[in-house]
């Protein structure tokens, strides 16, 4: 095992910020996103959406399962006691976990973009099975994608010391062909992403405008759904890509180094939040959630029709 650069030494001040930041999104992200794989699981209907939808909370899944080892290597003082090869376990699983988002977030903002400008295109009638195959697609490309840095990525120890280094942005600083064009790869997913869902929130919006269209209830909860997702996008995936690009031009920065950090920290947000998407997009999520605020006798939210029809299965 190689010595790690100065750039990659122990930063208190990185670690004190992160440790509570990372608590908090892993105590924050598993009860809602185990409440929302109930619903889709026993609750909803099988639709071509809510299989979008279903993949989208395993991949939260695999974040949250990475979450309490990071969490443990940050309070020893970033030092990982767990081996190679699940270190390179771990922080695949967290990548595929930030592709997997960053997909079906896509494709969710997609769905909704053809159900409102064009309700009848086969898109909209798509089958369980169809969408299936789409997803198990989509698994299948984001797993080819992360598994480079899984194959090549090997502990470092800190210089002058025994702890074991086991950073997830290693490879946005290593000199290799493979992990230059892998840093390349990621930069053009977040870029295409990003650019799909903003597409279609404008498109969507400059359909709606000043349209009786936006009113209805449905529309209005889809528009409410794109933006989030462009916000969630800025919020969580853009800072993480502008921090690896300043990282790779001008290498060992500790300011660079802090801002990734906490770009990283700010990308898994993404499982914590990722329940208001589940909130605008399924209705027996929305509806559970306000039976339960109703159980309560505080509220009176209005629950929707489909809710009221037994879920074909």
């Amino acid at each position: 095992m190689s010595n790690i650069t100065s750039c990659m030494e122990p930063q208190h001040l990185t670690s004190s910020i992160l440790k509570p930041i990372l608590i908090l999104e892993f105590i924050l992200g598993l009860p809602g996103n185990i409440f929302a794989l109930w619903i889709f699981f026993f609750k909803s209907p099988w639709k071509a959406c809510n299989i979008y939808l279903l993949s989208l909370v395993t991949a939260d899944f695999l974040l949250l399962i990475g979450l309490p080892f990071r969490i443990d290597y940050l309070f020893r003082g970033e030092d990982w006691i767990f081996g190679e090869s699940f270190c390179r376990f771990i922080l695949f699983i967290i990548s595929v976990n930030v592709s997997a988002s960053k997909a079906f977030m896509s494709i969710l903002a997609v769905d909704r973009f053809f159900r409102i400008l064009h309700p009848l295109h086969p898109i909209c009638r798509m089958t369980v099975k169809q969408g299936i195959m789409i997803v198990s697609a989509v698994w299948v490309g984001i797993v080819l994608i992360r598994l480079p840095p899984a194959l090549t990525l090997v502990l470092q120890s800190h210089k002058n010391s025994s702890k074991l280094i086991c950073h997830d942005f290693l490879v946005w600083t290593s000199p290799s062909l493979g992990m230059k064009v892998y840093n390349t790869v990621q930069l053009m997913e977040v870029l295409i992403a990003f650019i799909l869902v903003l597409f279609c929130f404008v498109k969507v919006f400059s359909h709606v405008r000043g349209r009786q269209l936006k009113t209805h209830r449905r529309v209005t909860r889809s528009m409410r759904l794109i933006l989030i997702l462009v916000i969630m996008f800025v919020f969580c995936f853009i800072p993480t890509a502008i921090s690896g690009i300043l990282l790779q031009w001008f290498s060992c920065s500790a300011h660079i180094q802090l801002s990734l950090n906490i770009s990283l920290a700010l990308t898994y947000m993404n499982s914590a939040l990722d329940p208001v998407i589940y909130c605008h997009s399924n209705a027996w999520f929305r509806d559970t959630l306000k039976a339960k605020a109703n159980s309560t006798g505080r509220t009176q939210f209005r629950m929707s029709d489909k809710t009221k029809r037994k879920p074909k299965r």
